[in-house]
Formats: C-alpha cells, sequence, structure tokens
C-alpha cells in the first residue's frame, strides 16, 4: 500500500536538487560575505589616503582662505570623504567641511597620522607653507555593497530553477516513461499474463531493468509450464495415494476387528477362568451339602466357602463392570480434579492399613499444580490401585519403600509410583493393563484394577505406563500422565 506523501521519482530528485542547491547558495553567502566585506574595507581604506592626500596637495597650492573652504566642501561627500579641515601652525581652524570625529578635539593635531576607529578612517599631512590638513572617510560598506547577498541567492535561485526545469525535461524522458511501461508491464505480469514484452528504453540501467524482465518473464512462463505438468503429475499421485488410503483403511479396520476380536477372546478367557472356577467350586459344594450326612462344623464350613466363592465372582463382576464404565469423571459431567488432594487423600487411606507399616511411603507433590480433566475420586482410585499394586510386589520381594511424585512437564502433569520390589519384566510392561492379566497367585487378584485404571486414565486424555526406575535400581515405576500441571517438588515422608 502506497503512503498518503509518497512522492513520485521526479518530484522526489527535484526536491532533493533543491535542497542541494539552497544548501551551496546559503554557504556560498555566509562565505562570501565575509570576503566582500574585507576586500571592500581595503579598497575603501585605499580610496580614503589616496583622496585624503590628493585635497591635501590641492590645498597647499591655494593660498585663499575662502577657496580652501570652497575646496572642502565640494571635496565632502566625494569618494566616502565625510569631514576635512584645515588647521594653521598654531592650532587654529582656518578651514572646515563637515564634523570631525576623530581629531576635534586633539591639540596638537596629530601629524602624518592615519587612524581607523570603527568604520571612520582619520588622515592627517603636514602641509609646511599652510599647517596640517584633516581629512576623515567611511569605511562602512556602501549599498552596492550590501546587495552582493541578495545577488548571490537570486542567481543560485535562477540556477536551481533552471536546472530542475532541466532535469525534470531529462528524467522523464530517460528514466521516468521507461519505468512506467516497464511498471505497466510487471502489472500485466502479476495479473497472470506471460506474453507481456517490456520496451528497452531510455537510460542504460533502466534498458538493463527492462531485459533483465523480459528474461524473468521468459523464465516464468517455462517454469509455469512446466508446474502444469508436474501438477497433472502430481494429481495422479495423489489419487493413487487416496485408493492407497483406502485400502490401508480397510486394512486397518480388519486388523481392529481382529484385535477387538483377539482383546475379547482373552476376556472370555479370563471371565471363563475367574468365574468358571468359584462356579466349579460352588456346584460341587452344593452337591455335597444336598447330599447331606454332613456334620454341623463341617455343613458350616461348606456354607461359608460357597459364600466365598460366591464372594469372589461378585467381585470380579464388579470389577468387570467398572472396567466397562471407566470414564474419567463421575456422571458424565466434566470435573476438574485437584492432584494434590487426591495424593493426600490415598495417604489418609493407607496410613491405617496394617500390611504397610513396615513400608515407608514417601511423596513428592508440586506446591502448586494446576486441575486435571479427571475427577478427585478417580484420581484417588487410580493411584491407590497404583500404591496397592506396589505395596503387594514390595512385601512380596523384600522392599521397603513406595515413592508418589507429582511434577508438571510442559502442558501435562505426571505422577509416578515408584518402588524397590522386584519390578516388572520389560516383555510384560504393556500386557500389565490387560483385562486379568496379573503375576498374583490364584485367588488373590482379578488383573482388571491396572486394566480399569489404564481405561479411566486414557478417556481422560491422559497415558498410563510401566517403566523401570529412573535411577535404574531395582524395582517398578507406573507413570500417570495428565494434560496440565505445574509447581515445584517437595519431598516429605508420610510412613
Amino acid at each position: 500500500m502506497r503512503g498518503r506523501w509518497n512522492f513520485g521519482l521526479r518530484a522526489q530528485l527535484a526536491l532533493a536538487l533543491l535542497g542541494v542547491l539552497t544548501l551551496a547558495a546559503t554557504l556560498a553567502i555566509f562565505a562570501a560575505q565575509p570576503l566582500v566585506h574585507a576586500s571592500g574595507r581595503i579598497a575603501r581604506k585605499r580610496l580614503g589616503l589616496t583622496l585624503a592626500r590628493a585635497i591635501a596637495g590641492e590645498v597647499a597650492l591655494t593660498r585663499d582662505d575662502h577657496a580652501v573652504q570652497a575646496l572642502l566642501a565640494e571635496s565632502v561627500g566625494v569618494g566616502g570623504l565625510r569631514a576635512a579641515a584645515l588647521v594653521d601652525k598654531q592650532d587654529r581652524v582656518v578651514a572646515r567641511a563637515g564634523v570631525l570625529v576623530l581629531t576635534s578635539s586633539e591639540r596638537p593635531v596629530p601629524v602624518d597620522d592615519v587612524r581607523i576607529i570603527g568604520d571612520v578612517m582619520g588622515v592627517s599631512v603636514l602641509l609646511p607653507s599652510r599647517g596640517v590638513f584633516i581629512a576623515e572617510t567611511s569605511l562602512a560598506p556602501s549599498t552596492a555593497e550590501r546587495a552582493i547577498p541578495r545577488l548571490i541567492l537570486l542567481y543560485a535561485g535562477s540556477s536551481a530553477l533552471l536546472a530542475l526545469g532541466v532535469m525534470y525535461l531529462l528524467l522523464t524522458r530517460w528514466i521516468i516513461r521507461p519505468m512506467e511501461s516497464l511498471t505497466l508491464a510487471a502489472e500485466r505480469v502479476a495479473a497472470g499474463r506471460r506474453d507481456v514484452v517490456a520496451e528497452a528504453r531510455g537510460a542504460a540501467e533502466v534498458a538493463r531493468a527492462a531485459d533483465a524482465f523480459n528474461r524473468m518473464t521468459a523464465q516464468l512462463a517455462a517454469q509455469e509450464r512446466t508446474l502444469l505438468a508436474r501438477e497433472e503429475e502430481l494429481s495422479g499421485r495423489v489419487r493413487e495415494l487416496e485408493r492407497t488410503t483406502r485400502e490401508l483403511s480397510r486394512a486397518q479396520d480388519q486388523v481392529a476387528r481382529s484385535e477387538r476380536l483377539a482383546v475379547v477372546g482373552r476376556l472370555a478367557a479370563g471371565i471363563a477362568h475367574e468365574v468358571g472356577n468359584p462356579l466349579a467350586a460352588i456346584v460341587g459344594l452344593a452337591d455335597v451339602v444336598r447330599d447331606g450326612g454332613l456334620e454341623p462344623e463341617e455343613h458350616r464350613d461348606f456354607v461359608d466357602r460357597i459364600a466365598r466363592e460366591a464372594q469372589r465372582i461378585h467381585r470380579t463382576v464388579r470389577e468387570l463392570l467398572d472396567y466397562a464404565r471407566a470414564s474419567p469423571t463421575d456422571g458424565g459431567a466434566r470435573s476438574d480434579g485437584d492432584v494434590r488432594e487426591a495424593v493426600d487423600q490415598v495417604l489418609r487411606l493407607l496410613k491405617p492399613q496394617r500390611s504397610l507399616k513396615d513400608i515407608t511411603l514417601l511423596t513428592a507433590v508440586d506446591d502448586a499444580l494446576p486441575p486435571v480433566p479427571l475427577s478427585t475420586d478417580r484420581l484417588v482410585q487410580v493411584i491407590l490401585n497404583l500404591c496397592l499394586n506396589a505395596a503387594d510386589a514390595v512385601r512380596g520381594a523384600g522392599g521397603r519403600e513406595i515413592v508418589v511424585r507429582a511434577t508438571r512437564d510442559e502442558q501435562r502433569v505426571v505422577i509416578t509410583v515408584e518402588d524397590d520390589g522386584p519390578g516388572i519384566p520389560e516383555a510384560l510392561r504393556r500386557q500389565v493393563f490387560e483385562p486379568f492379566f496379573t503375576t498374583k497367585p490364584a485367588g488373590e487378584g482379578t488383573g482388571l484394577g491396572l486394566a480399569t485404571s489404564a481405561a479411566i486414565v486414557e478417556q481422560a486424555g491422559g497415558n498410563l505406563t510401566a517403566q523401570g526406575r529412573a535411577d535404574h535400581t531395582r524395582g517398578a515405576r507406573i507413570v500417570l500422565e495428565l494434560p496440565l500441571g505445574g509447581g515445584r517438588p517437595s519431598l516429605t515422608e508420610v510412613a
């Protein structure tokens, strides 16, 4: 977009030349004025001396005092002579014209003396037969000398106007019109035309620019033809890629279906194992009770065993339903959770547990963590499950410590649960989050706790992974990542 006061090339050059000429004229005036003044003063001084001595010679030849008075009256005002007088040997004024300034009151009058005060020069000449002739001349600049700066300014202004006119005509012929033609050709090319040819005329630089423009236009036309061919080729490749993408999508759908069938198969196998075994035990125990012939103690023991196996089935079904209904918030409405509050609740739940009395539980939670898109209750459920799994691993391997950390990493909140137990083999780190996968002895776990936690975290936009400890020592490290985060941790021993 052009500026409001964006002048053309001619106007800019004219203004620049006018500024240069004005500056040159100003410098010339300031430089010439002292020289003119000094040279004029020297000339006036010489003229005054010559005039005074000439008049003194005429006075010396004139014997009549009245004639001397007439001569002085005629001479004053000529050649800068402002006053003159004749003083006899007794210092009496014989004749005088004008007003003397320098020697009016001096007695005796100086003889053969020249003095200058300001713009007045006094000259005294000894006339042996008549006395002393006194003349005073003015050294002030004349009207012509004072007009010299104005003449210089007038000459500079006239020269500037003439130069501007000549420059305007030359610029128009050699630069402006060829540039306008070249600009018009460029605008046509910008509008999409490629058959435009700029006329190479005007100044050498403008002609070279026109030649370069024509070469550029030819190259653009060639490139446009090449681009059209490549575009057609690219369109074919895009169509081929779209066809390949559709085929890949179908293949992915098939893989997804196969994976879902595999998951369903593993889930069915787990259900069959976790529910089938207790059901078989219940059926066998029920048959024994139905047959009768049991002692009261045996009857009560069989009934208790049937109840325990039924409770085991109930617990498995409940955890399976929790896994199926896992969501980031309760009730379907989004509810942000407080990580520190969730960790504190987990600590309050774990602290009274007798099974944890020999285990040291440490926390390192940032001071100012932002909310996360998972309710505090769900956070408590996930973190508590991770801590209980870590406690089981620590007890089974003789470990002594569990550390819960919560920090901020860029735009995430990272919660880690570390223990010094036996750790998780790298080959099993992905399987621990699958339904019904467990490393605990039969009857001690269903394998749905970590799977449910992973489902809750994933639906909240987070991630749950199993890793080795950061310090490469023995133990496991479960990492929970959720959107948002921040703060600075401080390590505190809890139990």
